[in-house]
């Protein structure tokens, strides 16, 4: 079994953001990313729960690239995060099919 090293972004953003980061991702030179919407959760500022009333849910954004899409994504999060908030995580990963990321 053949595996390629990637790196793998975790992007944890409100609902709102998500068109920009989308935008960002693909200009990056990620082939692929996943969305999940967050239900309810804790962080700095307490806890939460999304009530469906409003479009301020927590989004996790998924991406697995290689060295340069990362590194480009990663500036532009860092200038975006100066004025939304956000967190990312980023992660070695070992996937198969190295070639689609």
């Amino acid at each position: 079994m053949d595996l390629t090293l990637r790196k793998k972004l975790d992007i944890f953003v409100e609902r709102h953001a998500l068109q920009n980061i989308e935008t960002m991702l693909g200009k990056a030179g990620f082939k692929g990313w996943s969305v999940f919407i967050g239900a309810e959760g804790a962080g700095a500022h307490g806890a939460w729960r999304h009530t469906g009333v409003a479009d301020s849910e927590a989004c996790l954004v998924i991406a697995i690239g290689g060295e340069t899409a990362t590194e480009s994504a990663l500036g532009w999060l860092s200038d975006y995060f100066q004025t939304y908030p956000g967190v990312v995580s980023i992660s070695e990963v070992s996937v198969m099919r190295g070639e689609r990321f």
